[in-house]
């Protein structure tokens, strides 16, 4: 791995060391210069977990990807730093019931004597690390968020929250255990992502990127432009059309022969 290649593909430029003000920075870089997407999943590509595989999509040919590629690949970044670094197995909010184990990758930090929870992989989600073990509100500058304790078939996890305006209430979105894994133990889960018709990687096309006043989002044949809280639509014509919103506005240039399965 070249470090400084990946520090540039994510835009830090900042001073080297390893604490708390460099990662916040660290991961607020990766989340805002590497998108969230399933493009691969949705060609039929196979995504295996392999760092150096990681690498090469993400940093060489500077694609985005899902949770076990980016919170795979920053671990791997963070530790080549000199950061504490766990993966760790998630289970991911569907109303009252939680995905199964493995079913998302999530990371633990430790730095400046405290276990932080960091997650470049989850879409729309915290911009910076979240204290864990700490039961007050948390901003990341947009949204606050909460970590709390919860029993769920009769095993204890942490369950992190994201606050939710129009409910008035905070909704979680997913619970995970401090227990670190390997990156093999995620090889299950990552074949039925994309693989199992019932996976929500292929039932739907995604490429997503925080911006400064909101996010935009490609979904199916679809752009959500999200600015100040407020939502406009713009439909994606073809697969010219599809090419030309990859490249301009989240810097992916796709092969000419890549075709994806949302018709």
């Amino acid at each position: 791995m070249d470090i400084q290649q990946y520090l540039e593909r994510i835009g830090y430029a900042h001073p080297k060391g390893i604490g708390i003000s460099q990662l916040r920075k660290l991961m607020e870089c990766h989340v805002r210069n590497v998108p969230f997407e399933d493009l691969d999943i949705q060609a039929g590509i196979p995504i295996e977990l392999d760092i150096s595989k990681f690498y090469d999509k993400v940093v060489s040919r500077r694609r985005g990807g899902y949770c076990y590629e980016l919170n795979g690949l920053f671990a791997a970044l963070l530790k080549e730093l000199g950061y504490r670094v766990d993966m760790l197995s998630a289970r991911v909010a569907n109303g009252k019931e939680y995905s199964p184990e493995f079913d998302h990758m999530a990371l633990l930090v430790e730095c400046d004597s405290q276990a932080w929870l960091v997650d470049v992989g989850f879409g729309d989600f915290s911009l910076c690390p979240l204290a864990i073990d700490n039961d007050k509100a948390q901003s990341d500058g947009r949204n606050n968020y909460t970590i709390g304790r919860l029993q769920v078939d009769n095993r204890e996890y942490y369950s992190v929250a994201r606050w939710n305006e129009g409910r008035e209430l905070y909704v979680p979105q997913y619970i995970f255990s401090p227990t670190a894994h390997l990156l093999e133990d995620f090889a299950t889960r990552n074949h039925y992502q994309q693989t199992n018709p019932e996976s929500p990687f292929m039932k739907t096309l995604m490429c997503s990127l925080p911006t400064d006043d909101g996010r935009i989002s490609m979904i199916n044949n679809r752009m959500v432009y999200t600015e100040n809280g407020q939502k406009r639509e713009l439909a994606i014509r073809d697969e010219a059309h599809r090419q030309e919103l990859l490249q301009s506005l989240f810097n992916i240039r796709m092969s000419a022969s890549y075709k994806c399965a949302i018709a």
